[in-house]
């Protein structure tokens, strides 16, 4: 590992952060424009300047949703009707055969389906035959043996003792964690960017369902992604150059879901236009995608009665995170509970294992991310490895010489770097590609630190409040054009202001230029999100007791600081520079414009 030039820190360069009352409305002239709320003066002065000015999105942290119990999406019509005669659906693999009508009852293809039809119910007997036979075989054993040595041998089955209580406690680990991250990172688990569009996916923590919204109409697409197999959901991805097709990785696996927007009436304004979803209503239909089973592991069920509420807990098929190829061919999952990747052909239907980076959840993938030019995967895992795929034989190198594990990472624009950063470290590194596809050789280099400090907020006067900045990097976002790095921080000792983005300028021929002679990180800015609004006010009590008692059944209303960022990145599609999307802690989603032109003059 080398060290590269870093010209200066923030503190060096003079930047301050932001006052905690105002928020970031965007980046004009390389200056970041932040407004306390009622300043109108200065936002219309930031418009009439050229800067575009987008509007929050708030998300609440409770729902009430109607058929909440309902496997289905709500007020949609739906295409995954299980008890249909006329349609089969292969075990949890999503691939569905219609039937169709035929004038020759003794047809070819008559024959192929009633084959196909007796294949699939043989399947499906012999599979219930064998879990039954080890599920007795567990049950006996248990009666006899002591639990732990029964499921060594047979294997943990649903329906035994030693199956009941591993759910019971993965259920309890499982809504204690939820409920942890609903405190600190706030109603929504992820969001996704279509594509080709301004479609905004959001996933609420709390209902595990999935809104849509329409940034360039600034609307909510009426209907809502939700169904009783879309548990705990992880991530999002959606399909590229197939319309609406989002796949949403949960405890089961993954929800590939098919949107079909309403179709548009001939001779109208739009109808030469691609069909968009806006506030209208549309049809969806979703398949649960399946994966190559590991040893000693069971399977979901592969159907589930209408309104059931099933609970559903973590095994080899729980997805950690998704990531489709920039083609749209092959769809790669990370799960929780093992390192190895899964490699899904979405043409085909077929699913590859990638087993490399071990069998326990000690070693789960925490982050995919496939180069622009799809030559190039990098994986992340609990065990403090980075791994560098090349997609044309899958081969791979590792890095694991690290103290921590990779709390994130972004490739760049060319395919041939990738930033990184380290947990409970503020260093951020690159891995530089030196040698073009399907070669791994790369070297591990580190660009910059951000130093934590002390500064004053941007404001003119004499008495001026210092914010404490900085701490470990958290999470990293590259815009598309590969102009803006955007960090966020964790810090432990909760002595420094994390809810603000440290904004980077970026110059990734740097890493590739002899001599070191430029830098390729230089510091531009910060952005500060929303607050928490109004927060109750202690009224006057008569007594010390009276307020004693007031305080007490007040206290958990009360927030301090300003919210902290859950979710980040960049809007594949801007044409005036980069937006920067941030999901904060509050439910508010905001829009932070940075204009710039395609190419700037880089400061050597």
């Amino acid at each position: 590992m080398c060290a590269y030039k870093s010209t200066a820190t923030f503190e060096e360069r003079g930047i301050r952060p932001p006052p905690r009352e105002s928020a970031t409305v965007g980046e004009s002239d390389l200056t970041f424009i932040h407004l306390r709320d009622g300043d109108d003066v200065g936002l219309l002065q930031y418009v009439r300047s050229g800067g575009i000015a987008f509007p929050h999105i708030m998300i609440p942290d409770a729902l009430q949703l109607r058929g909440v119990a309902q496997p289905t999406i709500s007020s949609a019509e739906t295409a995954v009707d299980r008890s249909s005669d006329d349609q089969l659906e292969q075990d949890g693999a999503g691939i569905m055969l219609q039937g169709r009508e035929t004038d020759e009852p003794d047809s070819a293809l008559t024959t192929l389906i009633s084959h196909a039809l007796w294949l699939w119910n043989a399947k499906q007997n012999v599979t219930e035959l064998i879990n039954r036979a080890q599920t007795r075989s567990l049950l006996a054993a248990e009666s006899w043996l002591p639990a732990p040595m029964a499921q060594m041998i047979f294997g943990q089955v649903p329906g035994t003792a030693s199956a009941a209580k591993a759910d019971a406690m993965e259920a309890e680990e499982t809504e204690g964690h939820r409920k942890m991250l609903a405190k600190t990172d706030g109603p929504i688990s992820c969001v996704a960017w279509h594509p080709h569009r301004s479609l905004l996916a959001i996933a609420h923590r709390a209902t595990d369902c999935v809104f849509l919204y329409d940034l360039a109409s600034d609307t909510w697409c009426s209907n809502v992604l939700q169904n009783a197999y879309m548990q705990g959901i992880t991530s999002m991805a959606w399909q590229p150059n197939c319309g609406y097709a989002l796949a949403v990785g949960c405890t089961t696996g993954v929800c590939m879901w098919n949107i079909m927007p309403a179709s548009v009436a001939p001779g109208t304004a739009d109808a030469h236009k691609a069909p968009s979803l806006g506030a209208g209503q549309f049809s969806a239909w979703m398949s649960l995608l399946s994966f190559p089973p590991l040893a000693g592991t069971h399977n979901y069920p592969s159907q589930l009665p209408v309104g059931s509420a099933v609970s559903f807990h973590r095994s080899a098929a729980s997805v950690s995170v998704l990531a489709f190829s920039n083609s749209g061919q092959w769809l790669v999952a990370g799960h929780q509970t093992h390192g190895h990747l899964t490699v899904w052909d979405v043409a085909l239907g077929t699913a590859t294992p990638l087993k490399r980076s071990g069998s326990t959840s000690r070693s789960a993938t925490l982050q995919i991310g496939i180069s622009p030019n799809d030559r190039y995967l990098v994986s992340t895992h609990a065990n403090g490895q980075l791994r560098l795929w090349e997609t044309e034989n899958w081969s791979s190198q590792v890095w694991s010489d690290f103290n921590a594990s990779v709390t994130g990472f972004t490739w760049s624009p060319d395919s041939r770097s990738v930033y990184f950063a380290i947990a409970d470290c503020a260093d951020i590194y690159a891995l530089a590609l030196y040698k073009a596809p399907p070669s791994l050789d790369a070297e591990v280099t580190l660009v910059t630190t951000f130093e934590a400090h002390a500064a004053a907020v941007s404001e003119d006067g004499d008495d001026l409040e210092r914010v404490r900045v900085g701490g470990s990097i958290k999470a990293l976002a590259l815009d598309p054009q590969g102009q803006r790095l955007v960090v966020s921080f964790d810090d432990s000792s909760a002595s420094g202001d994390i809810s603000l983005l440290a904004v980077y300028l970026v110059n990734s021929d740097a890493l590739f230029r002899a001599g070191g002679d430029a830098s390729a990180l230089m510091p531009l800015g910060y952005v500060r999100g929303p607050n928490w609004g109004k927060q109750p006010k202690l009224e006057e009590a008569s007594s010390e007791s009276a307020l004693r008692a007031e305080k007490s059944s007040k206290k958990k209303r009360v927030r301090v600081g300003t919210p902290t960022p859950s979710w980040f990145g960049f809007s594949p599609n801007f044409e005036s520079g980069a937006l920067l999307t941030v999901a904060w802690a509050n439910g508010k989603i905001s829009f932070v414009p940075m204009l710039f032109a395609s190419r700037f003059s880089r400061t050597q």
